[in-house]
């Protein structure tokens, strides 16, 4: 006999390819044929028929099953039977009309068919109403309810909820008086589809008309409205996510509906799984049918299919189930229903083609040994449910599951088919019903030989597990935590977030948005930051938004969790003052993603509260799997709903956009946030430059650029007039390239008619005119007014300029270069006199200690500065405004040694002068009034007094000048008083002394004597030099810094010193000693043993003159030479005494 394949045997039932679909199938007369009206179908539309006697009230109906259960075909079912064609109704079914108690003379209701989306719901309903009554009813049929229809669908009220309740009532009364209909079925397929979508938009569709439509339904009365909503879980599972209040009223809107739960008892399964392979049992393999019921039994024995199951009929089905297992059947029921879309899934496992599902077993040959048992429903769901699986792992265990199955060795089939059986009983998380039992392992698998030892030897490898009698079977240890369990009393603790928004703000991404279509076109890099608020912030302090520095705008998102939050925080933006550099938004009610954090918070706390997943890896793993996955979850739901950085025009934001306290309504449709923030900066900033050179156009430099900008400082200050500020042709120092990029490119450098210049561009391609113009514009608003160097900075960095940092200082150095003459610089309040690259560095950090002041002189005071012009020798080529006659004066005195700036050995108008221009702080006050008045002049300068006011300036600057040398000078005759000469040239005399030095120094240990001997010692030093060495040495101050003080302790400290070292040298005067030839050595002594010497050095001159007086003292000398010696001798005593 040929071999036949198990597909030849099976005759898939048309009925089971395709899931029904309500509307469509509705005129099908297809459509029901082959549908199994199983006990719990009849119990069901008993209860719903009820509803239809004119004395129910129970006409507001939700069918509550899992995906797949049959939901769709049960309600297309009751749309038939209600309908005046139920006579349509396929053979098997035309009887049930009367079984379920049906009147014959009822005219039905008409169906209003309803499939659930993502919109609203009441427009969908009017709709659908819309449609049944041009479907339903003649069109030449006058109706007013039709008519209303229509109108309302073509211009639709904010009313709308509560028209389409009250046009639903107006068409049952008006059909039923009409004779046409007995009421209006209203059946709303996939239900949860628009409560999603009321859960997510409550501004646009209020759950509250389901209510409305349910109490409407109850009340209806003779005039029959009839509503059924299909549900795949829980009405309040679609809430969830909302916030416990919305809850609250979620379930004041279940309660308005009686509930259905649509569930199929296993047998039922079994019947149905049966009709839809319609199974050539008398050609099935030979031995099959006993096979079939022994396991069967078997099966239902050990509880498989429950403790009610139904055994005579589930054995009698066994050999149509064929080429299913008996064990697998109540496997595949539990894990449809868990993991897949229930009845929905199972038949798409028996009918599809997928790998490893039935169609694809049954291309095998139709023998007992190609039975589908569970370790080849193990590799369909590793094929088709793996990675959702492993995303619910929790519920599983499936990622240890399949890593021990994927890794275990080939060769090995039957361990390796033990352990498929028992990881998908593991998968499923077994019961008593399906416990993971010797027993249940045997039958499942056919009983093979060997199979004791196969499951012997994987306990041994720790691979299979037996944890009690009560347990069964693992492929992990019997430590394992139940995740599932604990992760529902997680949910009995956390049930609710009461403050979303702080918990989602720290989630938030807070990163600037750049303007990017701005920052290409111009140069400039801006952007907003982003500041996230509570609608309580919002209302707070609505002064508070404003953006900070180096921010060219803010964006404000306030974080509404509820709709009655977003209109208040919209209102409050519709009033707050305009700032157009703000940009809000409101975010739609966050109150969807209450569920998201649930979850999060959940897991957190199993985490945190089990602390047996320390002893179980396993378990411990697959929470911090779960918490990443939470994480995740919560993160792309805050994406969709607070996102906004990929804006397109595909996709749309949950935010809406408030600029100037109105709507900005194409950013709400998709429109590029980026590209409006550009158009906005353009818009904010027209007067911006447009510099494209990121090394300086940029509020922070790095080190290597704002040194190369203090360099280009120096350069502009000291080389404006050379080609290209003097920079090497041949080499790039980063400073040329801010150069050539700001200064050359600009214009503000070139050559004109008079060579080099720095200067406002003429032509400006780089758009900085303005600025540059700005600046001189706010110091001529205040003339000779001080204006805050920040405060200029703050103008250029505001709208409409919106300068870089590190370019501003750039631009301030230009406009000092080309004003140089009427720009005064104060720093800490004084007037710098003195502008060099070392101030503009300090200008940069603090700018906050600088003043610009603009300085321009007209009338008389122009021909006094003409006057002063010739006395600081202005060049012809300069300008003469007040700060260069200003500067140059300041300068002199400012760089006068510490000596000239303290002296009081001065004339007073000069001391007054120095002390006006020290103290000098307006350049104007200093000119006009101070140096007048220092001077001796009175009141404002007249023209005839200008020349005089100019020489008598000369005459105090020059005595300031000469201060110093006047000093020295006098040091001089101090020296030589001090060493008894007179008349003496200064440099004779220290060549003579020199030599003296060199004999007194010989065996001196006194630091100071030496100190000062090595000092007369030093004849080749310039005599300035000299003096300020000797004048430290003796003061411990160089004279440059003395104070008049110090000239007095100077001539003391000479004369001590002195007498010191002429003490020494009459000590080293006699045989032996290498005294010069003019020295002379006088000694005397007194009866009282007192002596005086001292040592004399003259001169050839002043020898010469003590010959002469030698002649002259002899002629008077007395012939006694006794009496001459003596009087001599008292006379020489008393000019030596040192008191003398």
């Amino acid at each position: 006999m040929a071999s036949r394949s198990i597909n030849s045997i099976l005759r898939i039932s048309p009925r089971f390819l395709r899931s029904a679909q309500l509307e469509r199938d509705f005129r099908d007369p297809e459509a029901l044929g082959g549908y199994v009206l199983t006990h719990d179908t009849r119990v069901n539309l008993s209860r719903l028929l009820k509803g239809t006697r004119s004395v129910s009230g129970q006409r507001s109906w939700r069918v509550t099953g899992d995906f797949g259960s049959g939901k769709s075909s049960f309600a297309l079912l009751l749309a038939n039977l209600l309908s005046p064609n139920s006579s349509d109704l396929p053979k098997h079914l035309r009887a049930l009309p009367a079984d379920m108690g049906l009147p014959r003379s009822r005219r039905g209701f008409l169906p209003v068919l309803v499939t659930g989306s993502r919109q609203q719901m009441s427009m969908a309903l009017l709709s659908a109403l819309s449609n049944s009554l041009r479907q339903n009813i003649d069109g030449r049929k006058k109706l007013k309810v039709r008519a209303a229809v229509d109108e309302t669908l073509a211009a639709p009220k904010s009313n709308l909820d509560q028209r389409v309740i009250a046009l639903l009532m107006q068409a049952s009364a008006e059909l039923r008086q009409q004779d046409l209909f007995d009421g209006v079925l209203v059946i709303i397929d996939e239900l949860g589809k628009f409560l999603e979508y009321s859960a997510l938009n409550p501004e646009k569709q209020d759950v509250y008309f389901l209510q409305q439509l349910g109490e409407a339904s109850s009340r209806s009365g003779d005039n029959c409205l009839f509503t059924v909503g299909l549900l795949h879980q829980g009405f309040s599972t679609y809430a969830d996510k909302l916030s416990e209040q919305a809850q609250r009223e979620w379930e004041k809107v279940a309660e308005r509906f009686e509930e259905i739960v649509f569930a199929q008892p296993l047998s039922q399964v079994a019947a149905l799984l049966s009709a839809a392979l319609n199974v050539k049992e008398d050609e099935c393999p030979r031995g099959w049918k006993s096979e079939a019921h022994a396991d069967m039994r078997a099966a239902v024995d050990l509880g498989l299919f429950g403790a009610n199951a139904g055994k005579g009929a589930l054995v009698e089905l066994a050999p149509s189930l064929y080429p299913l297992h008996p064990t697998v059947l109540p496997v595949l029921a539990k894990f449809f229903r868990r993991f897949g879309q229930n009845e929905r899934s199972l038949f798409s496992f028996l009918l599809s083609s997928e790998p490893h599902a039935l169609q694809d077993f049954a291309q095998n040959e139709a023998t007992l040994s190609f039975i589908y048992r569970l370790p080849e429903f193990y590799d369909f769901i590793a094929q088709n449910f793996g990675s959702r699986l492993s995303a619910q792992s929790f519920r599983s265990h499936w990622s240890h599951i399949d890593a021990v199955i994927r890794s275990f060795p080939a060769g090995r089939e039957l361990e390796l088919r033990v352990l498929k059986t028992i990881g998908v009983l593991n998968t499923i998380d077994s019961t008593a019903d399906l416990l993971p039992s010797d027993e249940l392992l045997a039958l499942a698998l056919g009983n093979p030989d060997g199979l004791k030892a196969a499951v012997a030897r994987l306990k041994k490898e720790n691979l299979l597990f037996f944890r009690g009698a009560r347990r069964g079977y693992a492929l992990w240890s019997h430590t394992s935590v139940n995740l599932e369990h604990e992760l529902a009393k997680a949910s009995e603790s956390i049930q609710q977030i009461s403050s979303m928004g702080e918990l989602l703000r720290s989630r938030l991404d807070a990163r600037p948005v750049v303007a990017r279509a701005h920052y290409i076109q111009t140069g400039n890099l801006r952007h907003f930051t982003l500041r996230y608020c509570s609608p309580d912030e919002l209302t707070a302090d609505a002064d508070a938004f404003q953006p900070e520095h180096p921010a060219d705008g803010l964006m404000v998102i306030v974080l509404s969790e509820t709709d009655e939050q977003r209109k208040r925080a919209e209102k409050v933006i519709a009033t707050m003052p305009v700032n157009p550099q703000v940009l809000f938004g409101v975010t739609e009610p966050l109150e969807v993603l209450n569920g998201f954090l649930v979850n999060l918070e959940r897991w957190n706390h199993v985490e945190r509260h089990t602390p047996e997943l320390k002893d179980d890896r396993f378990a411990a793993e697959e929470v911090s799997r779960q918490i990443a996955h939470a994480n995740q979850a919560l993160e792309n739901a805050l994406h969709r709903f607070v996102g906004f950085r990929e804006l397109s025009q595909e996709k749309q934001s949950g935010i809406h956009w408030f600029y100037n306290s109105k709507p900005v309504k194409d950013l709400g449709r998709g429109g590029s946030l980026q590209s409006y923030l550009s158009k906005l900066c353009d818009s904010l900033f027209p007067n911006a430059p447009r510099v494209h050179n990121e090394l300086v156009n940029r509020n922070t430099l790095s080190s290597a650029a704002a040194a190369a900008r203090q360099r280009l400082f120096e350069l502009m200050l000291n080389h404006g007039d050379d080609p290209h500020l003097g920079l090497p042709e041949d080499k790039a120092p980063p400073e040329k390239s801010l150069y050539l990029s700001v200064l050359k490119e600009s214009g503000i450098h070139a050559e004109r008619n008079h060579g080099w210049s720095i200067q406002f561009p003429d032509k400006d391609p780089l758009h900085l005119r303005p600025a540059l113009e700005h600046v001189i514009q706010m110091l001529e608003r205040k003339p000779e007014a001080r204006i805050r160097v920040d405060r200029i900075i703050d103008e250029l960095r505001r709208p409409p300029f919106g300068m870089r940092d590190g370019l501003i200082p750039i631009l301030l150095v230009a406009i000092y270069v080309q004003h140089e003459a009427e720009l005064a610089i104060y720093e800490d309040g004084r007037f710098v006199s003195d502008v060099e690259e070392f101030l503009k560095m300090r200008l940069v950090k603090a700018p906050d200690t600088f003043e610009f002041q603009l300085c321009r002189i007209h009338g008389m005071r122009k021909e006094l500065l003409t006057h002063l012009a010739e006395v600081v020798k202005l060049e012809r080529t300069e300008r003469t405004e007040l700060l260069s006659i200003v500067r140059p004066i300041c300068l002199m005195i400012a760089e006068l040694p510490d000596y000239a700036k303290n002296t009081e050995n001065l004339s007073a108008q000069t001391i007054e002068l120095r002390k006006h221009v020290l103290a000098a702080e307006e350049p104007a006050t200093l000119v006009f009034k101070a140096i007048p008045e220092a001077l001796g002049f009175k009141g404002e300068v007249s023209r005839v007094e200008a020349s005089k006011l100019a020489s008598k300036l000369a005459q105090s600057l020059s005595e300031l000048r000469r201060a110093l040398p006047e000093c020295r000078k006098r040091m001089t005759e101090i020296i030589l008083e001090a060493f008894g000469e007179k008349a003496v040239d200064f440099s004779a005399w220290r060549r003579a002394i020199s030599e003296r030095a060199e004999t007194v120094i010989v065996g001196v240990t006194n630091p100071e004597l030496r100190a000062f001997s090595l000092k007369l010692i030093d004849n080749g030093t310039e005599e300035s030099v000299w003096l300020e060495a000797l004048g430290s040495l003796v003061t411990r101050v160089p004279p440059s810094r003395w104070r008049d003080k110090d000239e007095t302790a100077f001539r003391e400290g000479i004369l001590a010193l002195v007498k010191q070292f002429q003490r020494v040298e009459s000590l080293h005067f006699g045989e032996g000693s290498q005294a010069p030839d003019n020295a002379v050595r006088i000694a005397l002594t007194q009866k009282t043993g007192e002596e005086r010497d001292q040592v004399f050095h003259l001169s050839t001159s002043q020898a010469k003159e003590a010959l002469m007086l030698r002649k002259q003292l002899q002629a008077q000398m007395p012939k006694d030479k006794k009496l001459a010696v003596a009087a001599l001798s008292q006379l020489l005593w008393e000019m030596m005494d040192s008191s003398s």
